[in-house]
């Protein structure tokens, strides 16, 4: 019984789980839905989706790391519409949200993309050299590293492993997979249309208004915002449960300020790029505490002239770590590899002038 009602909901109802892709669809106001991923947590990730869904077209917010992934993303959208997507905003430019403009071109001839300024620039750069190293080296060794770890039943951290883990970790194994099918000179299509700081969309009544808020997960995050439905499509500035922050790409000092300005819109739904759906701003808060509690401590230990090696041993984020992971190993080992090393040093270097 509980089989064929399973079965039923999926062929009936329009807002099912995607088995396959590991999404739910969810509906968020009169024609915008989300695609809301629901892989456990761990180091693999892939991006929600917003379709706003309008008189005569659609705006999609952000790809997925791979072609197979946006089309199933693609084949959702097609159960609710058969209007063309007319743009894709590429909050940011991570593979993970970029590399599926790629299926909205071949079902879409007439899309455009829309990204930062940045965005555009680290695409056809920096960006290029790292998809090939991420997809020629850290892919390959990643995805063995978990099969050894599952095959040993030990954790990374060398500990026998929990159902936590056994389960994050086989999660991380199916994405890696998916993004080993990227090849490395791989090339997403750019933004053909740039924001330096606001755009607005009008879509008969409907206001879609892109912004830059400031720096944070990168140097060129947008979030795109629906006032009149109160939603905020909020990209990589917010990641639940641990936030994603690189040494060498974000900005923490000055990302509390960002994600102030974000508060000040007052949203009543956040979409996350990764994660469940924030109906509240007490996660959002959290993540505006920790940006500038790191700062703060990482300009106290800075004082005399320090090292960066120097610093990351004197700042201590033990307080921190336990409002974020708890006792879980899983959120515990992303935030040593998320937070603890990669927010000192981002805020070394924003405090250096960087």
């Amino acid at each position: 019984m509980i089989n064929l009602l399973r079965y039923l909901l999926i062929c009936l109802c329009p807002l099912w789980l995607m088995a396959a892709s590991r999404f739910e669809l969810v509906k968020l106001a009169d024609g915008v839905y989300a695609t809301v991923r629901t892989e456990p947590p761990g180091f693999g990730v892939e991006s929600n989706s917003v379709f706003i869904i309008n008189e005569q077209d659609v705006v999609v917010v952000d790809a997925q790391s791979n072609l197979a992934a946006t089309r199933e993303v693609v084949r959702a959208l097609r159960s609710l519409t058969d209007k063309p997507v007319r743009y894709v905003v590429n909050t940011h430019w991570h593979d993970d949200h970029i590399v599926g403009n790629q299926v909205y071109r071949e079902a879409y001839p007439g899309v455009s993309f829309i990204g930062h300024t940045k965005a555009r620039d680290y695409l056809q750069d920096a960006g290029l050299r790292a998809r090939e190293r991420f997809h020629r080296d850290d892919v390959p060794q990643f995805a063995a590293m978990l099969r050894k770890a599952l095959a040993d039943g030990k954790s990374l951290a060398g500990k026998p492993l929990t159902d936590e883990e056994r389960q994050s970790y086989q999660s991380d194994l199916v994405l890696a997979e998916g993004y080993a099918t990227v090849p490395p000179d791989f090339r997403p299509p750019l933004p053909d249309l740039t924001v330096d700081n606001s755009l607005t969309l009008w879509r008969g009544e409907r206001s879609i208004e892109i912004r830059y808020l400031g720096r944070g997960h990168t140097s060129g995050d947008l979030v795109v915002y629906l006032p009149s439905e109160g939603i905020v499509c909020a990209g990589d500035l917010i990641v639940w449960p641990i936030p994603l922050i690189g040494g060498d790409q974000s900005h923490v000092a000055d990302w509390s300020a960002t994600l102030g300005r974000l508060a000040a819109l007052k949203p009543s739904l956040i979409v996350p790029g990764h994660g469940p759906l924030l109906r509240d701003d007490r996660y959002l808060l959290q993540m505006q505490n920790l940006m500038r509690v790191v700062t703060e401590r990482t300009h106290s230990a800075m004082a005399g002239g320090t090292t960066l090696e120097q610093v990351q041993k004197t700042v201590k984020l033990d307080d921190l770590r336990r409002s974020f992971a708890g006792d879980s190993p899983v959120r515990n080992l992303l935030f040593s590899s998320y937070v603890a090393g990669p927010a000192v040093t981002s805020a070394y270097h924003d405090l250096q002038g960087g």
